[in-house]
């Protein structure tokens, strides 16, 4: 069973790196355009959330691409339910109807933590290491949390006898 959910996190990791990695490239190719950028050419509203893509737009996204297609959103939260070892309920609130809310303080923090990931792995990561794989992130949710809501953090003197 231990192995199962091992491999089921391993799995939702490598999911959100590539994810991560396709928002941040996405992000990057949209620098310069404007932040919150509503309309489309031509005046047309811009896309939301996927539509066309089997489900409903999403709504309130504000850190994610916001034409981000469902199926890849919903991956993309699976692979941090993972990483963290919590349920969607952790960040949302009330029915899937309700998930744009933004009553629950745990969404803005899951927010601020996707912009750190982000800013890690485009400026931080340059130049260290070997670059990660096509469509991988090199730091995701996983790599602190390792299944867990709080991360680790070093014992004093980080962790080295002297």
């Amino acid at each position: 069973m231990r192995v199962t959910g091992l491999k089921t996190v391993l799995f939702a990791t490598a999911m959100a790196a590539g994810i991560t990695a396709a928002v941040l490239a996405q992000g990057q190719g949209q620098q310069g355009q404007g932040q919150g950028q509503a309309q489309g050419q031509a005046g047309q509203p811009a896309r939301q959330g996927g539509q066309g893509q089997g489900g409903a737009p999403a709504q309130n996204l504000q850190v994610l691409p916001k034409d981000m297609p469902r199926q890849q959103l919903t991956q993309l939260m699976r692979s941090f339910t993972g990483a963290l070892g919590v349920m969607c309920d952790h960040c949302h609130v009330g029915t899937q109807q309700e998930r744009a809310k933004d009553d629950n303080p745990k969404k803005a923090i899951a927010r601020k933590m996707i912009q750190m990931t982000a800013a890690i792995n485009n400026e931080h990561m340059k130049g260290v290491g070997e670059p990660a794989a096509d469509g991988a992130a090199k730091v995701t949710c996983f790599t602190c949390h390792r299944g867990a809501i709080k991360p680790l953090t070093a014992p004093a003197g980080g962790g080295h006898d002297r």
